[in-house]
């Protein structure tokens, strides 16, 4: 009798380490799955834009796009925030500059080389805004917006209220969109939780599912991530003094 207990003892708890095996499996896959199909990436850096922007005024954009792709994902070189892996004091408020570069080299017609370039490009921008701002962490829109015509002469203009179709239209022209953004209300899995106060992220397309393409520098799996057009909505919000989510609703689109 003793010896059938043993027996069954040992093979339920081989029975719970190969569930339990197993379950880790199937965790690392779904933390390591590969990314949704998102459309094929296009090249903007030798295409005329449409959009006719300006750093002062806010005024509807690409109005030339009368009808809007059914999808588009621009191509971006991505980088975190923390382009080593080092999720420091420094790095954890660089989320406007690691954006500010993804859509800077893109419409140059540069890659990102490797971490190393990544953070030298990163903390150039960070030396602009301390020399011609005073800080660098938790930028506004209309920061950032000097930062980009400050430090790489691209077109780069605020826009207010936008909607959906405001941004497809951006997108449409070979603009990309940058959001400031309540990093909470994003939900995001991949961030630290309960996720950044305040983020900021690059729009680069759209899909047929109703989702918005980013490339998002708080994870290292925000190359291509996706998320639902009613959700980067919903977050976007200026810095505002820290109230974040009662911040403007403002994006940035920035061109060549």
């Amino acid at each position: 009798m003793g010896r059938k207990i043993l027996i069954i003892v040992v093979l339920v708890g081989l029975g719970f380490g190969a569930g339990g095996l197993m379950w880790r499996v199937a965790q690392h896959w779904e933390n390591t799955k590969p990314a949704p199909n998102v459309p094929v990436e296009v090249n903007v850096a030798n295409t005329n834009s449409q959009v006719n922007t300006n750093q002062n005024v806010n005024q509807p954009v690409n109005q030339a796009v009368t009808t809007l792709p059914a999808e588009i994902n621009l191509s971006a070189p991505f980088t975190t925030q923390a382009p080593n892996a080092n999720w420091d004091q420094v790095h954890e408020e660089l989320c406007e500059e690691a954006s500010v570069l993804m859509a800077a080299r893109a419409l140059q017609g540069r890659t990102i080389k490797d971490a190393a370039d990544a953070e030298a490009a990163l903390q150039q921008l960070k030396s602009w805004e301390m020399e011609h701002l005073g800080f660098y962490e938790s930028t506004t829109a209309a920061e950032t917006v000097q930062l980009i015509v400050g430090q790489y002469g691209l077109q780069a203009s605020l826009l207010k209220n936008p909607t959906v179709d405001d941004i497809k239209r951006a997108l449409a022209s070979n603009s990309f969109v940058i959001v400031p953004a309540a990093g909470r209300m994003l939900g995001n899995p991949n961030f630290k939780q309960p996720g950044p106060l305040y983020h900021m992220l690059l729009i680069k397309g759209y899909d047929r599912r109703g989702e918005f393409i980013t490339n998002d520098p708080g994870t290292r799996k925000g190359q291509n991530y996706v998320y639902q057009e009613a959700v980067i909505m919903n977050a976007i919000h200026d810095w505002n003094n820290g109230d974040v989510e009662h911040g403007q609703k403002v994006v940035i689109v920035v061109s060549r």
